[in-house]
């Protein structure tokens, strides 16, 4: 059994009204100037509306008096003339001037009074009448006269002037009617005044009746709603904190942690379930005993119970740990916590104490203790308080100490870690002892005994704070991290180098060339250049000889460029690469020469490069002669940014393999345009075929002499919708460069296939024999080739000795691979034609080598033979070497008759060129074929 929860202490009561007051809420404190401040306004209200209402009535009586006076004072008016006139019925008679006079007495008393009368109106008037004022003053100055006429008639009487008098009675009545007139005049306006002054109090009373009304319908609002909401908060609040004291005594009961309550003098009032199970004391037993008797009966360490003494004398808060012995007998680690109750007031009231049972996490950190020892992590543990550190035997070892060796204290440690790591480390531990959300965990060098820096991982946390909130302890683990920050060097080095040649790699050579920029704008006396390097015909090393001997030629090349690149020429170092030039991607390097003194220093360099890699290499048993294209971008033309500089000089590079390769060229803005030119004609290009703007157009073949029709070669042509006819110059390497050529080659074998067929049908006996067709480097090396020549023939019933396909020499003498292709079309009966002879690799002595029916003589040979006895003598021996081989002969280009006799003295069996015909559609051409033979 547990004994019931202390009661909640009340607030003492507080001798000053005005204090307690204003310790009250909000609500409270409104609802009290609220209805006080009602009870003042009805008040003013109130006094203000009997005010008024007195001085209402006191101007109503004044009114009424003023009318009752101004009335008698017009009937004593009419009293004069009446009585003046009797005078003069009887001037004689003794006394019969004396009512006239007594009236004359009384009406001046009158007069007087309402003078009074009028003069007490003025203060209590709130609206002066100017109408009023008038009559008043007309009133004034009848009565004066009047009276002035009065004493006139009386003292004609007195003289006994019968003429007199009667000229005097005569102005008296003269006068009565004006008087009259005034006092009735004074009474219409004093009445008229009373009304609107009556008026005015009206409204005076309606207004003050509608403020007091919109006043008591605003202080409803302020005062009825606002209460309302307050007592319905007071109520939610009084309910929730009744919930909230049920739960909390609920989890009191409940809780597997040990709690007591103790008054302000220590002595226990409430202990829970868990207290008795934990101390073995009934809460009988326990109430009104003194807590700190009670740990210290059941500590373990009564030594250490002195911190608990102290706290508890002091009036704060404490939490330890301390061992005591539990469930009767067992001793075991308990965490006490233990916390003074304070009043409103701040006047300790009782304190409050939790303690949980850390035996089997005791037994859990002695477990966990020795996993972290068999993984050879460091402990450290730092008491913050004393500022001393301590660690186990692993930390030790990490640093090359023995135990004992080191100063535990915390500015040793700080004087461990490098002076390049230091500040990142005390931030994180500021930063983690600010917010303990933050983690500490940060990877630092520290001084080995041997002098050595040794990579070691940090982890720690807090692991207690006092009561204020500070730090007091913090602990964590170590770990030796030197072999991982080693293979983090080396990913970060193989990141940055090409694995195949150990050079720098383009991320490498965009992060130096940014650099240089960034200097040239800053220094504008700086220069650098780019060289941007492809090496000629390297994929047809590794189509021929393979990969492996590929790979080897591109680390000759390496070396061959490292060797070479002299010191002044040097290459931007870093402190991880001293290498002096970079690999990009394939047979892409990049040279960077940094700090040069103008354009030519990279042209020497350039031009000593060609030289340098043009040497043959030797890979294996192969002899290998490849030659490199240089672009050349200096800082004269070069753009802000790394990417568009390599994209500049891969332009100049290009430009280089275009002019003929195996040279440089210096890159110029106007460049940019060629390329976009070239860009948007490739896009074109790739929707020429299907929107139909390829076709083909036929070249006669002529024999020597005769001039008779031998046979016709198909030529694509490309007729844009924009550019109109573009020449093949310009678009068959195009179509070679973005991999079309082989597309356009199927379209051009078909379509003369099936023109071919046509020609036969219209021309019969004069149609010609064959036709001849080009056969791109794209095509040869396509597994189905054969099957598309097979294909095309029989789609339209050739024969297959009527079709020709030609080859250039250079691609005929390439490789075993397309030799075999040859013989395999050779196989179906298809003659080979060996087109443009004498410019490529191949020699008269290995013609026979090559599976070809015709040689057809490169028009660069025929042009200058008739100038040329060495282009004679060449094209003399060629013929003769291909009759003895029993190949068909043709010479390309003729233009003159001159050369066409030339070339048939010699022995030359077929001709072609512009003296016979031109490149035609097939309707030409029929009407051509027609209209021979065609003599010179």
């Amino acid at each position: 059994m547990t004994a019931p929860l202390p009661p909640v202490v009340s607030p003492r009561p507080s001798a000053h009204w005005f204090s307690a007051v204003m310790g009250e809420g909000g609500a409270h404190r409104r609802v009290r100037v609220a209805m006080y401040s009602t009870l003042l306004l009805l008040a003013i209200l109130a006094t203000v509306r009997v005010v008024r209402l007195g001085q209402a009535e006191q101007v109503r009586q004044l009114d009424m008096d003023i009318i009752r006076v101004a009335a008698e004072q017009s009937a004593i008016t009419q009293r004069l003339g009446v009585q003046a006139a009797r005078l003069a019925l009887h001037p004689l008679e003794p006394f019969a001037a004396n009512p006239l006079s007594d009236t004359l007495i009384l009406s001046q008393a009158q007069a007087q009074h309402l003078e009074d009368l009028l003069a007490q109106q003025v203060p209590l008037q709130s609206l002066a009448s100017t109408a009023l004022q008038q009559a008043q003053l007309r009133w004034q100055r009848s009565r004066v006269g009047l009276w002035n006429d009065v004493k006139a008639v009386l003292l004609q009487a007195s003289l006994h002037d019968a003429q007199a008098l009667v000229q005097a009675l005569d102005v008296l009545q003269a006068e009565l009617e004006q008087s009259l007139l005034a006092s009735g005049d004074l009474v219409v306006q004093v009445q008229n005044t009373a009304v609107e002054r009556s008026r005015d109090a009206v409204r005076m009373m309606r207004w003050l009746t509608g403020g007091a009304l919109l006043l008591f319908v605003l202080l409803g609002l302020w005062l009825v709603e606002p209460t309302a909401r307050a007592v319905r908060r007071q109520y939610r609040t009084l309910a929730s904190q009744t919930d909230r004291l049920k739960r909390l005594a609920m989890v009191a009961e409940l809780s597997s942690n040990a709690m007591a309550v103790t008054d302000e003098n220590h002595r226990v009032i409430w202990v829970n379930e868990a207290f008795t199970e934990l101390t073995a004391y009934m809460p009988a037993r326990a109430q009104g005993r003194r807590i700190g008797t009670l740990l210290k009966a059941r500590s373990a360490d009564p030594e250490r119970f002195a911190e608990f003494s102290e706290a508890l004398r002091d009036g704060r808060g404490i939490k330890r740990e301390m061992r005591i012995s539990i469930k009767g007998t067992e001793v075991g680690w308990v965490l006490v916590d233990m916390q003074p109750i304070n009043d409103e007031q701040g006047t300790l009231s009782g304190w409050v104490l939790v303690a949980t049972d850390l035996t089997a996490m005791r037994q859990q950190q002695q477990l966990l203790s020795l996993a972290v020892d068999g993984a050879g992590l460091g402990i450290w543990h730092w008491d913050m308080v004393p500022d001393t550190i301590h660690c186990n035997l692993r930390m030790h070892t990490i640093l090359g100490y023995e135990p004992g060796e080191m100063d535990m204290a915390a500015t040793f440690w700080n004087e461990l870690i490098h002076p390049e790591d230091r500040d990142h480390w005390q931030q994180s531990m500021r930063q983690h002892l600010q917010n303990p959300s933050v983690p500490h965990r940060l990877a630092v060098r520290a001084r080995h005994l041997s002098g050595r820096w040794v990579w070691i991982m940090f982890a720690g946390t807090v692991a207690d704070r006092n009561p204020q909130g500070r730090a007091v302890r913090m602990a964590g683990v170590a770990m030796d991290v030197n072999a991982q920050k080693a293979m983090e060097q080396q990913l970060r080095v193989a990141a940055r180098t090409d694995g195949l040649t150990q050079l720098p790699n383009r991320a490498v050579v965009v992060d130096l060339i940014r650099a240089a920029i960034e200097r040239h704008k800053a220094q504008p006396g700086y220069h650098f250049a780019v060289l941007f390097m492809d090496f000629d015909r390297f994929k047809q090393v590794n189509d021929t000889l393979g990969h492996s001997v590929g790979d080897e030629l591109l680390r000759q090349i390496a070396r061959r460029l490292q060797d070479s690149l002299r010191p002044g020429d040097s290459f931007v170092h870093t402190s991880d690469f001293q290498q002096i030039a970079a690999r990009i991607g394939g047979d892409e390097f990049v040279v960077l020469l940094d700090d040069m003194r103008g354009d030519l220093d990279a042209e020497i360099v350039a031009s000593r490069l060609l030289d340098v890699l043009a040497v043959p290499y030797t890979v294996e048993s192969h002899r290998i002669s490849s030659t490199v294209s240089i672009g050349i971008v200096t800082s004269t033309h070069a753009e802000l940014d790394a990417d568009s500089v390599l994209r500049d000089a891969d332009i100049a590079m290009y430009e280089a393999k275009r002019a003929g390769r195996a040279r440089y060229v210096l890159f110029e803005p106007s460049m940019r345009s060629d390329v976009s030119a070239s860009v948007a004609l490739e896009n074109d290009l790739r929707q020429a075929l299907p929107n139909g703007e390829i076709f083909v157009q036929y070249q006669p073949v002529v024999h020597l002499p005769g001039n008779t029709v031998a046979g016709i070669e198909a030529l694509a042509r490309w007729r844009h919708p924009q550019r109109g006819l573009v020449s093949p110059a310009d678009f068959i390497p195009l179509a070679e460069a973005c991999g079309l050529i082989d597309a356009v080659g199927q379209f051009v074998l078909h379509q003369a296939c099936r023109t071919f067929e046509l020609l036969q049908h219209q021309l019969g006996p004069v149609a010609p024999p064959v036709v001849a067709v080009n056969l791109s480097r794209a095509q040869l090396r396509q597994p189905r080739l054969v099957a598309d020549i097979q294909e095309a023939l029989r789609d339209t019933g050739m024969s297959p000795h009527q079709l020709v396909l030609e080859v250039t020499e250079s691609l005929a003498a390439q490789d075993a691979t397309v030799q075999h292709t040859l013989r395999e079309i050779r196989a179906l009966g298809v003659g080979l034609s060996l087109d443009d002879f004498g410019t490529g690799y191949s020699s008269l002595s290995c013609l026979h080598e090559l599976p070809v029916n015709t040689v057809k003589i490169d028009r660069s040979f025929v042009s200058q033979a008739s100038d040329s006895e060495y282009h004679r003598v060449l094209i003399e021996a060629t013929l003769r070497m291909a009759h003895t081989l029993g190949l068909g002969t043709v010479a390309e280009g003729i233009e003159t008759p001159e050369q066409a006799r030339l070339m048939a003295s010699l022995g030359c069996a077929e001709g072609q060129g512009y003296l016979f015909a031109k490149p035609m559609d097939v309707a030409p051409l029929v009407m051509w074929i027609q209209s021979g033979p065609h003599p010179l």
